[in-house]
Parts: structure tokens; sequence; C-alpha cells
């Protein structure tokens, strides 16, 4: 009988629920962008592109998030990536959006990749 030995560290309990609060919120958002899309596609509104867009930033999200539950060292700075595009989308799209609120995404995508480095 052999043993081998766990080369992944283990994930600290504020690591767990920053991933936790990330997964839920963007899980949420890419629901929400694949009914924005569905609604945009069944009306024909003009903003396809733009919902398009906001469903594959979504997914991007989520497979930085993947990697950062395995602990990949690409998975945090992925998400950041994901999330500072995203900012940079609404600052195209809809400037007059920003307030205080659209930088939460962007603190909690920086908390992780510190928190995960």
């Amino acid at each position: 009988m052999s043993t081998t030995e766990n080369t992944r560290p283990r994930l600290r309990p504020v690591l767990v629920v920053l991933l936790v609060i990330v997964t839920i919120a963007n899980v949420s958002a890419l629901v929400l962008a694949v009914a924005g899309w569905s609604g945009e596609t069944t009306y024909d509104s003009g903003l396809v592109d733009y919902a398009m867009f906001s469903v594959l930033l979504a997914v991007a999200a989520l497979v930085g998030i993947a990697g950062a539950w395995q602990r990949r060292s690409w998975g945090p700075p992925l998400y950041f990536a994901t999330q500072a595009l995203g900012f940079l989308f609404l600052l195209f799209a809809a400037p007059d959006a920003i307030g205080t609120l659209t930088f939460v995404p962007l603190v909690l995508a920086g908390l992780l990749w510190f928190l995960a480095g």
C-alpha cells in the first residue's frame, strides 16, 4: 500500500467563502445574461451583440473561478481580467451606469487574486 502526498495546498476558509460568493454571483450573472440574450434575439432590438458578449464574459469568468477552485495559477488572473474587461465594456456601452457598486466585482476579483497567490 502506497501513500501519496497532496501537493496542492488546502484552501483557507476566507478563500472558500470568497469563492462561494463569486461563484454564486457569476452563475447568477450568466443566467441573467442568457435570459437577456434570449430576449434580445426574440425581439431583435439590435443589442444582440452586446448580450452575446456579456454571456461570453460570464462564461470566461466562471472558467477563471473554476481554475481558482482547482488552485491553478491561471484562475484568479483570468477572473480578474474578465472582470476588468466587463468594466471596460460597461464604460463603453453604458457610461451612465457607472456607480460605486460597479467597482465591487473588480475589488472581489483583486481580493481573490491576492488571497490565492
